[in-house]
């Protein structure tokens, strides 16, 4: 993280020129796996790559704190991180836009079958996109969070809608 009090400039995001904004618009493509339907999505079939992810769409569509989600699949965000080395990408689960228009970067965990240093560094990479995206300011405000027990869901989205929670997603607090 850059030292401020010595006058290194902040983190800033690194944009794909030929394509710097991201859009639900086009996306269209087959596949084998299971959906469910969505209506609170441009996109109308989510793909669930797992059984937590179903149910967080079930969450998601009924949830008054969410505007509308998107699963990130063939999105095309991904988050770069390096790992023992390796430059590696993420991608995170889902992009939710609350009711406050702050834009979550939604990450959801059953059980952690990786390694955890690996998950931890995806996480903390995740982090820093979201500090670089919100210090050039050109996307509103953004946060990422990691849901591990989908119970938990509802609430956490309700807190994360708050005024007052913005906040704590930009590191202000």
């Amino acid at each position: 993280m850059p030292d401020a009090s010595a006058g290194e400039p902040p983190l800033l995001p690194i944009l794909n020129r030929y394509r710097p904004y991201g859009s639900t618009r086009g996306v269209d493509f087959p596949t084998t796996m299971p959906v469910c339907k969505a209506e609170k999505s441009h996109i109308n079939l989510v793909v669930q790559h797992s059984q937590w992810e179903g149910e967080a769409v079930k969450v998601l569509e009924i949830s008054d704190a969410v505007k509308f989600h998107a699963r990130n699949d063939h999105l095309g965000l991904a988050v770069k991180y390096d790992y023992l080395g390796v430059d590696h990408d993420y991608e995170p689960d889902f992009l939710v836009r609350l009711a406050n228009d702050v834009t979550m970067v939604l990450e959801i965990k059953g059980y952690e079958v990786h390694d955890p240093e690996q998950i931890a560094a995806k996480h903390n990479a995740a982090r820093r996109w979201v500090l670089a995206v919100n210090n050039l300011g050109d996307f509103g405000c953004w946060g990422f969070v990691v849901c591990r027990d989908i119970t938990e869901l509802p609430a956490l989205l309700q807190k994360l809608a708050r005024v007052e929670a913005v906040a704590e997603l930009v590191g202000t607090a």
